[in-house]
């Protein structure tokens, strides 16, 4: 199977739907990809861990480039990373049998380390991010985790997860530039965020289905990107996103005039998704027949209502309705994919309220998802794409 070329929502859609009839596919990953458009690289981190997960043996060929070093350009593209990184081989189109994985793996290797000793992570002009290999000795950053001997690694408390995202916000921006670096109540509400979805993932997105056995193959990708968005510039971008759309009319509506720029956020894990972790932590309350799609949406909702960090206390997470107490403050917007639901919210339009459902929108159709749900096809993981307002430079 050919991974898209194209990092688009729908593209990478396309792809995952072809999976479900084409399972245990040769992967071959392109040259050149587009720059992403919006969601578009949680996307294919998403699609290329949905691969991995469904394919046996995880065989990968490249195609030859004449201006970059194909091996290289793994270690810059995050969907082609994961792809690369639960793969059982690697190779090149014209040399299938010169199987390349160790070389992969060795730079991959380096890649790691040097991330741990950088405030924001990898760069790719306006992009940065984090790669978390759970099924390899590489899955604890020293960013966000503490290692000690003799004990299971400790994830970082909430003020040293900030200091991490402010970095990555200020780079991201600091490249696309036109908005001011995160300050102030700003970088509170962003800094929560972050690390209640960094523990949500850590916790739930990073185990199979006892919560003592990290999953093998297993990957979690954390990133940012500046992006640039004005209600005319950006009609050609949202004209398969009427979501998108409508978000950016209300952000019109409420004052935000002209060009915008905005931090998008993602946050993907290779786990068993928010209806699959439930299910295992729920057996005994398993339905034979199966779920249909519409209580798969019930159970995504009491595992975002009332989900909590196992620790249960207050400097250790505060659970999912804070991320979107605070993207109401923000006045933010959120995609999520997991299983076989798509889903959405608007903050400008749907804040966040005291007692709130945490009800959601059906990403095709744009109806409240109570009312019927798009059933997509089945994706590994969860893929979480946030897209936050800054302010302008003056």
């Amino acid at each position: 199977m050919n991974f898209p070329k194209t990092i688009t929502i729908e593209a990478c859609e396309q792809f995952i739907a072809q999976l479900r009839n084409n399972s245990h596919q040769l992967l071959q990953l392109p040259v050149d990809t587009s720059a992403p458009a919006f969601g578009g690289l949680a996307s294919a981190i998403q699609a290329a861990n949905t691969w991995a997960r469904n394919s046996m043996p995880r065989d990968v060929l490249l195609r030859q480039s004449a201006s970059r070093d194909v091996l290289d350009d793994i270690n810059e593209r995050p969907h082609k990373f994961s792809a690369a990184m639960c793969a059982t081989s690697i190779a090149m189109v014209d040399k299938p049998d010169n199987d390349l994985r160790s070389d992969v793996n060795l730079r991959a290797k380096h890649v790691i380390e040097q991330q741990g000793k950088s405030s924001y992570g990898h760069q790719r002009g306006g992009l940065c991010w984090f790669a978390f290999v759970d099924h390899s000795s590489k899955a604890f950053d020293r960013n966000f985790y503490i290692e000690r001997p003799g004990s299971n690694a400790e994830p970082r408390q909430p003020d040293q997860i900030k200091a991490i995202i402010k970095a990555m916000v200020d780079k991201s921006m600091g490249v696309s530039g036109g908005a001011k670096l995160l300050s102030g109540d700003a970088l509170e509400w962003v800094g929560r965020i972050f690390f209640e979805l960094f523990l949500n993932t850590h916790e739930h997105g990073s185990r199979g289905v006892s919560r003592t056995d990290w999953l093998r193959p297993g990957i979690r990708i954390l990133y940012t990107q500046g992006v640039n968005l004005s209600q005319d510039g950006s009609a050609n971008l949202t004209a398969k996103q009427p979501a998108l759309h409508q978000y950016l009319k209300s952000a019109e509506a409420h004052g935000m005039q002209g060009k915008k720029r905005f931090v998008e956020l993602g946050i993907v894990d290779s786990g068993l998704g928010f209806c699959g972790r439930w299910q295992a932590d729920h057996r005994e309350q398993i339905l034979s027949s199966g779920l249909t799609v519409d209580e798969e949406y019930q159970i995504f909702k009491k595992c975002f209502r009332f989900r909590q960090t196992s620790t249960q206390l207050d400097n250790k997470g505060n659970g999912l309705p804070v991320v979107m107490d605070r993207l109401t403050k923000l006045g933010g917007f959120i995609r999520i994919r997991s299983g076989r639901l798509a889903l959405y919210r608007n903050f400008m339009d749907s804040p966040y309220q005291s007692n709130d459902e945490c009800g959601f929108y059906d990403w095709l159709s744009g109806n409240p998802a109570e009312g019927g749900i798009t059933e997509m096809a089945p994706c590994v993981g969860v893929s979480i794409t946030l897209l936050i307002p800054l302010e302008e430079k003056s």
